[in-house]
């Protein structure tokens, strides 16, 4: 009874060892990809719209073999920081990010926070989608396991506050929130601004309380925040036409065979259409929506501000060792 008994626990050890192989075998020959996409924005954003392209060019193209699964309002990580650590870990697939996020990285980005890197939305396109973009990418990727597939923008910035500004003195002593960048915080105060940090869902009290006198952004966050309402006064300095990183790892990359690529790499090109495109139209629809509820805009003569933060943007460009492609970017602005 005994030997019967081991006989027949010896089989059930060989049938399972066998089914454990052909497991593996199926698993590996399974060429399904499913990709993880976070943002700490919420579900009527722009990138959010590029999300859900990506998602549907890739499903389809893919006939379902190739998935993507969208996180918004901060469910996988509520600040940019926290999404480029889950995308060197593994945790996040795919992100955007400002490139003041990415500094840790690769500290040469943080090029892409100063004012009036770019003067127009045709000199940012002209920059990002040509040598400037593509010099870019190839810096993210020699010095770090990340990979920019595209870039994405976050709006044009402006000034707004209690009063309206028409000149760089009209800044001395105004206290405003500003990023963390140090490239920003100097450029602000070389107009002689006071820069200050405070959190973005802090901003309404303390526009309220007057913590700060002012603060900086596009119309679409001035207008989804409210601020609007305290601080009726927005001035058009359009600072900065924003950078943001459409990001993967070098770990998705892996994964893909090369029809697998060619479909994402299609997806890519519509996602980032599709986030641009929303990002236009959001602003327009923003703007009216600020004009309809009290809000005062006020266009400037930004040339002064350009010329006043020359010195803080070569300056900038030279500690981060980016000086030619700083002068690249100078150069695409002089030939418009």
């Amino acid at each position: 009874m005994i030997k019967k008994d081991f006989r027949f626990l010896v089989l059930l050890s060989v049938v399972g060892l066998l089914t454990a192989c052909n497991a593996a075998e199926e698993a590996d020959g399974d060429n399904s990809i499913h990709l993880i996409m976070a943002t700490q924005l919420d579900a009527n954003s722009p990138f959010a719209a590029g999300f859900e392209k990506f998602q549907d060019v890739l499903e389809e193209k893919s006939n379902g073999e190739m998935t993507a699964e969208i996180h918004t309002d901060g469910a996988l990580g509520g600040n940019e920081d926290e999404l480029v650590r889950s995308l060197e870990t593994g945790a996040v697939d795919m992100t955007v990010v400002s490139p003041g996020f990415m500094t840790q990285a690769v500290e040469e980005v943080d090029l892409f926070s100063l004012p009036y890197l770019f003067t127009s939305e045709e000199h940012w396109e002209q920059a990002m989608d040509g040598e400037v973009g593509e010099e870019t990418r190839e810096r993210v990727e020699d010095d770090s396991n990340l990979r920019v597939l595209d870039y994405w923008s976050a709006g044009v910035r402006h000034y707004y506050g209690f009063e309206p500004i028409e000149e760089p003195e009209d800044l001395r002593n105004v206290s405003i929130r500003a990023q963390d960048s140090p490239a920003v915080q100097d450029a602000w105060e070389s107009l002689g601004a006071l820069p200050t940090s405070v959190a973005w869902d802090e901003m309404y009290q303390g526009l309220q309380n007057r913590v700060v006198d002012a603060s900086e952004n596009d119309l679409t966050n001035i207008y989804q925040a409210s601020h609007h309402e305290i601080a009726p006064h927005i001035t058009l300095t359009e600072h900065d036409f924003t950078t943001r990183m459409f990001l993967t790892s070098d770990r998705v990359f892996e994964q893909l065979d090369d029809e697998q690529e060619a479909i994402f790499w299609e997806a890519v090109e519509e996602a980032t259409e599709m986030a641009r495109e929303t990002d236009m139209e959001m602003a327009e629809e923003s703007k009216e929506l600020l004009i309809e509820e009290g809000a005062e805009i006020h266009d400037v003569d930004i040339v002064p501000f350009i010329e006043e933060t020359e010195e803080v943007r070569e300056r900038a460009a030279e500690e981060l060792g980016v000086e030619e492609l700083y002068e690249k970017i100078a150069d695409i602005r002089d030939e418009e």
